[in-house]
């Protein structure tokens, strides 16, 4: 597989909170410098940990005519982790930050997925998630990340 092949792509997929029972992994990674919650269900350990390669969950916040926020997950061979923007969270398993812009706003004359680019951004803490949830149902990753409320 292609190591820029999507192996799942998740969009709004809820992660149910019973599927982060007490054996599933809590911790804290950091994000271009912003500390980030993650859980991770029993069940995505052991597929993790059942893998030969390890899995990047890419948490992509997508700018253009809309706003949308997706995980996508991707394999991560031949590629080394440690000399990348990747942040470890347990062995074979890696996340990461990046928000895209596409390059025109006309989708219409588009075909298939409009080319993106990584857009800079000045205060990553603003855009940057508070927590992520990982799980892994029948062979399929799901993930999900969101903001919490500043009341």
């Amino acid at each position: 597989m292609n190591k820029s092949e999507t192996l799942n792509l998740s969009i709004g997929d809820d992660v149910a909170d019973s599927r982060l029972s007490n054996d599933a992994y809590s911790g804290r990674v950091e994000l271009q410098g912003k500390s980030v919650r993650i859980k991770v269900s029993n069940t995505a350990r052991q597929a993790i940990s059942a893998r030969h390669t390890p899995i990047l969950a890419q948490l992509e916040l997508y700018f253009s005519c809309l706003v949308r926020k997706q995980v996508q997950f991707r394999e991560l061979a031949n590629t080394d982790p440690a000399a990348s923007t990747y942040v470890r969270v347990l062995p074979g398993l890696y996340a990461a930050f990046r928000a895209v812009t596409t390059k025109e706003c006309r989708i219409a004359d588009i075909d298939g997925k409009p080319p993106v680019e990584t857009m800079p951004v000045k205060k990553p803490a603003q855009v940057v998630p508070d927590w992520i949830r990982i799980d892994d149902r029948a062979g399929q990753w799901r993930g999900e990340y969101g903001f919490a409320r500043n009341l």
